[in-house]
């Protein structure tokens, strides 16, 4: 799996949200929705004029194309999350695991942290050996004075099916993604050789 090259920065970069519940409203005005979450996180960067003939742009002119054509995966840091050049808000400390195979749904249950500390924060990200998935802790947590802790609140949820093994390590601040090229616009060059417009929608591809 290629890294996606980073040597060209984009001017800006939308914040990664996971698609969340379809709501639908009845007539009694009752809501109902539909968990879309399994879908992975998306969000779209923007660069800004690029010189035409620049090396690191013809390579990533050339890698966004063959991406979006081919389907393949890359992996790609996030800029916006903890990870990114920016430290996690936790203390994190020990060695966590997960505690017990066969978990889903919107908790981890771990073990192996330092004990009696404030390990994650909310926000912090965090990858679990044997799935590309990046996942982010939604409330603070604490370990026990056993150096386990307590359900771990996560985003996205594990999916039933793709549960991580036993003792599967966590890599703490990890804001490193895997993801496809959603759709990216066909970037324009004016006579003065500087392509403008590019712009690249990446979907998490977990």
């Amino acid at each position: 799996m290629a890294a996606f090259p980073r040597t060209v920065p984009p001017a800006s970069v939308t914040y990664p949200h996971v698609i969340g519940s379809l709501i639908s409203v009845g007539q009694s005005g009752a809501l109902q929705t539909r968990s879309e979450a399994a879908q992975g996180r998306i969000w779209t960067e923007t660069w800004a004029a690029l010189p035409a003939g620049n090396e690191d742009v013809q390579e990533l002119l050339t890698t966004i194309e063959n991406l979006f054509n081919t389907g393949d995966t890359c992996t790609l840091t996030h800029y916006l999350l903890p990870g990114s050049g920016k430290a996690a808000h936790g203390a994190g400390g020990g060695t966590p695991l997960v505690k017990a195979a066969g978990q889903s749904g919107t908790t981890l249950d771990t073990d192996g942290w330092t004990n009696s500390t404030g390990v994650l924060k909310a926000g912090d990200c965090f990858t679990i050996a044997g799935l590309t998935v990046l996942f982010r802790a939604t409330a603070d947590v604490t370990s026990h004075a056993s150096g386990g802790t307590t359900e771990i609140p996560i985003l996205p949820p594990i999916v039933a099916g793709s549960s991580p093994a036993d003792n599967a390590a966590l890599t703490i601040a990890s804001a490193n993604l895997t993801a496809v090229i959603q759709e990216y616009s066909a970037a324009s060059a004016g006579p003065d050789q500087f392509i403008g417009g590019l712009q690249v929608t990446f979907r998490e591809a977990p």
